[in-house]
């Protein structure tokens, strides 16, 4: 009888680890999504695409029509959907970047469809750079202003 108590709980390992590492991505996501109102908002695409140029495997990963893009007088917010949220740390693409903190946009072309290069400072001082492939292109670029320029 004892074996199978073990062997019950040993079976529920993986389980209780990956409910625990779901309740942990949930709370990350609290903490640092922005606080803004729907009024504040001057951009915003649902389903929107993207990548981080960071290193080989966020530059062939990323997110193909689950990357939320939102733009505010303040700051870009990139982030994605459920299930993709659970794995989008991984890529490096969850990101509230300050406007101020955006060194450059460019525009550029990938495979043939319009994208943006967005340059931006991180809070530990390091660059980064993400691919948006906004579906409506000349709304981010409205966005994002003198930025884009």
């Amino acid at each position: 009888m004892p074996t199978d108590t073990l062997s019950f709980w040993v079976s529920l390992a993986p389980t209780i680890a990956f409910l625990g590492y779901l309740a942990w991505r949930y709370v990350g996501v609290l903490r640092s999504k922005p606080r803004f109102v729907p009024a504040e908002v001057i951009f915003e695409e649902w389903f929107a695409s993207g990548c981080s140029q960071k290193n080989f495997l966020t530059k062939i990963g990323g997110g193909r029509n689950c990357v939320r893009l939102v733009v505010t007088p303040s700051f870009l917010w990139v982030t994605t959907w459920f299930p993709f949220s659970l794995i989008a740390p991984l890529y490096d693409m969850e990101h509230v970047i300050p406007l101020s903190a955006i060194t450059s946009v460019e525009k550029d072309k990938y495979w043939g469809t319009p994208t943006f290069l967005v340059t931006f400072t991180t809070e530990s001082g390091q660059s980064r750079t993400l691919r948006l492939i906004p579906k409506k292109p000349d709304g981010l670029a409205l966005s994002l202003g003198t930025i884009a320029a």
